[in-house]
């Protein structure tokens, strides 16, 4: 499982979220990453940084999939 993500310099939103838009799941997890944590320029959007996290790890991701389970058990056990 990798750790949170850390932007690499240079790396930009645009091709992150082409990536991401194209079916790529790592891609997917850095976008999500991104809007959790506002990174690259962009505001924190938790919405859709958890569709792009369930979108990764329906493709495999395993952070990722780890990220929308435990949601899913915070939710569930409130």
């Amino acid at each position: 499982m990798s750790g949170p993500y850390h932007p690499l310099p240079g790396e930009r939103y645009e091709s992150i979220s082409m990536a991401a838009f194209r079916g790529d799941a790592e891609a997917q997890y850095r976008l999500g990453e991104v809007l959790r944590r506002g990174l690259l320029g962009q505001t924190v959007d938790e919405r859709q940084a958890r569709y792009w996290y369930n979108r990764a790890a329906r493709g495999g991701h395993r952070s990722a999939a780890f990220l929308v389970n435990n949601w899913r058990n915070r939710h569930h056990f409130k």
